[in-house]
């Protein structure tokens, strides 16, 4: 999930969305985006429905290596699957494979969760493949190879269940923060772990480091800054502001460090030399070896260009073409293990997958897990981009599973009909689902483009979201019951629209 109000980890989640309700950033002048933001170009101006939030990621590298990205046959506990296309079944990404299976009577009715439990037995099995997800492919970072492995394991799962399943790959323009952005060369080597600006240029330079405080008028040193790279204070000024002062002043790249405990992530409008952000105690540590000796350093932004989202297709049993989407991000920010946001929202996919497998629908049953969500919703934008207008309107309705496993309580937000119906069905059975709309209304994920294509939506999320996009959001902070409720309504959801077709 790329899109919460901004804060740290502390417990004022609501203050703050009041703050972004109004427009106020609760941070200085200096825009601060999320620790996801490691992109530039492609990036569309958040809004008031897409608000970032700043991260506090500084984690290590995976512990272990995730699975291959299955260039060969690849071998799954009791299974071997061959290698799987890239590509459609069909002509048509789109447009669902017709199947031999007879039309449901009129009489049949949809009821996937009669038998006593299910809610328990669904979280259950979604928790065993977060466990998998987390241990062994985790950080999932947006268009890293380990997102590009991630995908192929997501897409052998469906596969393995019997779905029509395959790559829809896109252009994102990402740094990997998995390389090392910025070095100290001498007085000593030293690797320093920073964050790419949003919108940075991108560009390799090695120069000395300058001190050039908080770049407000008046404190660029006085011979300027030719052909160096300017250490910069954060605060008491855009982060626009300052890169273009010194850039003015001669700078080749800018380091931008926090004036306050830990990391952040910073945003500018426009490219113009590389520039990277650091904690305030990395910045200290740079300005003391500057009191000894010259400081040389290097940056390294290159930029990568492709993620990919997993499409997996349950044919519908009659030729009417509509679709119903089931989708969630599978990526992570940076070096964070990303179990509740989002690999809750992949395991329920797989869950419900594979609860479903031998039914039959009315409509195709699409599951989408979407890539480069933490980047801006790369995956979804690019999956509606792409869809004609009747495509569009064959679309029943979009159900999004994102960030589902911590708090008190499941919460449901979207179009009014599906919010209504899947608010009847739980109360019927007494499942425990809060229709919070001030908490999430604001928070973008990636039902957003289809909301705005006119889909119609319905969006799950658990209410804590203080451990996300932090070393800190594991396994441990992750509630079972959580995401057995979500895999519950979303298949109660399909039996809904399966009975009214």
């Amino acid at each position: 999930m790329i899109r919460h109000p901004p804060f740290r980890t502390f417990g004022l989640f609501l203050v703050v969305l009041v703050l972004i309700a109004c427009g106020t950033d609760a941070r200085p002048a200096d825009a601060t985006q999320p620790a996801s933001t490691y992109v530039a170009g492609q990036q569309k101006t958040p809004t008031a429905r897409t608000t970032p939030s700043p991260s506090t990621a500084r984690a290590t590298p995976p512990p272990s290596a995730p699975p291959a990205r299955a260039a060969e046959a690849t071998t799954i506990p009791g299974a071997t699957i061959d290698v799987l296309p890239t590509s459609p079944p069909s002509a048509s990404a789109f447009s669902p494979t017709p199947v031999p299976s007879p039309t449901p009577p009129a009489d049949v009715e949809y009821d996937a969760l009669s038998g006593p439990g299910q809610v328990e037995i669904l979280g259950e099995s979604a928790m065993q493949t977060l466990a998998v997800l987390t241990a062994d492919m985790s950080p999932r970072s947006s268009a890293a190879e380990e997102e590009r492995a991630a995908a192929q394991y997501l897409r052998r799962e469906f596969a393995l269940h019997g779905y029509d399943a395959w790559l829809q790959t896109f252009d994102v323009r990402a740094i990997s923060p998995y390389e090392r952005l910025l070095t100290i060369v001498e007085p000593q080597p030293l690797d320093i772990f920073a964050f790419p600006m949003w919108t940075t240029a991108e560009g390799q330079v090695a120069a000395r480091v300058v001190d050039a405080g908080a770049a407000r008028p008046g404190e660029i040193p006085v011979h300027g800054l030719a052909g160096s790279i300017a250490l910069i204070e954060r605060g008491d000024g855009s982060f626009d502001e300052k890169v273009s002062r010194v850039a003015a002043a001669g700078a080749i790249g800018g380091i931008v460090y926090n004036n306050e405990p830990g990391s952040f992530v910073g945003a500018l409008t426009e490219e113009s030399i590389p520039v990277v952000s650091i904690s305030q105690e990395d910045g200290e540590r740079i300005k003391a070896l500057m009191e000894d000796a010259p400081v040389m350093a290097a940056l390294d932004l290159v930029y990568t260009e492709h993620s990919q989202n997993v499409i997996a297709d349950k044919p519908g049993a009659s030729d009417q073409g509509s679709v119903v989407v089931l989708g969630g991000h599978y990526d992570t920010v940076p070096n964070v293990p990303g179990a509740n946001d989002n690999g809750s929202g992949a395991a329920v996919l797989l869950t419900i997958a594979r609860e479903i497998a031998d039914r039959e629908y009315p409509f195709t049953v699409r599951f989408i897990a979407f890539g480069a969500e933490e980047l801006g919703l790369f995956g979804s934008r690019h999956y509606v981009d792409r869809l004609s207008g009747g495509e569009i309107a064959a679309t029943i309705a979009m159900v999004n599973f994102d960030a589902l496993g911590s708090g008190p309580v499941t919460t449901a937000f979207g179009s009014p009909d599906l919010l209504r119906k899947v608010s009847e069905y739980a109360d019927d059975r007494g499942i425990d689902v809060a229709t919070n709309s001030f908490l999430i209304a604001n928070i973008g994920s990636d039902h957003a483009p289809f909301d705005e294509a006119g889909i119609p939506f319905i969006f799950f999320m658990g209410e804590d979201l203080s451990r996300i996009h932090t070393p800190e959001d594991t396994l441990q902070f992750v509630n079972a019951a959580l995401l057995g409720t979500s895999a519950a309504l979303g298949i109660a959801l399909l039996d809904i629209l399966a009975n009214e077709q």
